[in-house]
């Protein structure tokens, strides 16, 4: 006799998406729950990794390489951030939302792990890191909180819904796929936890706020530009590649140019935060200077 459908679907669902570093100890099953927030599966028998290049691959593998670090160091990012905002009495649909943030780069990371398996063929760990956000210690708490805030929140994670919606539509392997859309579906909430809180702390905080909100605005713009600015895994982005989801240097930073000029700045001084020179420092002769 067969299991019932549902006991199939949680033995599916509770199968660790990759082989990272596990416990041995009963949180193993907490934790896959947690991983399964929402039933978005990964139809990882569909890949078509096989029909690449070893060059391909090995493109494929650095990136996912590299996205995995990323991902990796975001959840001490979002931990780090929750600091700051318990700090500063934030609300609690506030700090739930961020404590979750951390859980979904733990999927995130464990999702591009399986991915460098896929393309590189073996199993890897993240390097292990920590975050470092701006600290001041004499600024106001509230100060603190949104600044870092619209740091990690409204200007990183809003560019990422970005170019990850503009690699998704260029993706055709299902397993690539399937992937960015679920890291996509949960950026989108990071962004939206950004901009619910500034505007919050905004309301709260008058002047003061909108004067440190305005201090970090160039900084967290620079600290994405060199994210986009830097140095690529060393292959061409050829058609096949990018069926799996890869786009060129280029590509990238006319997408964050135009993030930062059609929704970052309008969205900032929507709420009175002056944005200074963004515009023209992000504009058409930065993004064509790849």
């Amino acid at each position: 006799m067969s299991a019932p459908a549902s006991d199939a679907l949680a033995e599916e669902l509770f199968e660790p998406v990759s082989a990272w570093w596990l416990s041995g100890t009963p949180l193993e099953a907490e934790h896959q729950r947690l991983m399964r927030r929402r039933l978005t599966p990964i139809p990882w028998s569909e890949t078509t990794a096989a029909a690449l290049s070893p060059a391909e691959r090995g493109r494929l593998a650095e990136t996912w390489t590299r996205r995995a670090a990323a991902e990796y160091l975001a959840v001490s990012t979002f931990a780090v951030l929750a600091i700051d905002l318990v700090a500063a009495g934030a609300p609690a649909a506030v700090l739930s939302l961020c404590m979750r943030a951390g859980i979904d780069e733990v999927r995130h990371a464990e999702l591009c792990l399986r991915m460098i398996e896929i393309y590189g063929g073996k199993r890897v760990l993240p390097p292990p890191g920590m975050s470092s956000l701006p600290d001041d210690p004499e600024r106001p708490r509230l100060h603190q909180a949104l600044a870092n805030t619209l740091l990690v929140s409204c200007v990183s994670e809003t560019y990422a819904t970005t170019v990850l919606t503009a690699t998704r539509d260029l993706t055709r392997d299902p397993v690539a796929h399937a992937v960015l859309t679920s890291i996509y579906s949960d950026e989108v909430m990071h962004a939206r936890l950004g901009w619910s809180y500034l505007r919050f702390a905004l309301e709260r905080g008058g002047q003061g706020a909108i004067d440190a909100a305005a201090q970090m605005v160039p900084v967290a713009l620079r600290g994405v530009a060199n994210v986009v600015e830097r140095e690529r895994p060393v292959g061409e982005v050829t058609d096949q590649v990018r069926d799996h989801g890869l786009m060129t240097p280029a590509e990238e930073r006319v997408i964050y140019s135009s993030c930062v000029r059609e929704v970052l700045v309008p969205g900032f001084e929507a709420l009175g935060i002056p944005c200074g020179t963004a515009v023209d420092d992000y504009g058409e002769t930065w993004a064509r200077a790849a």
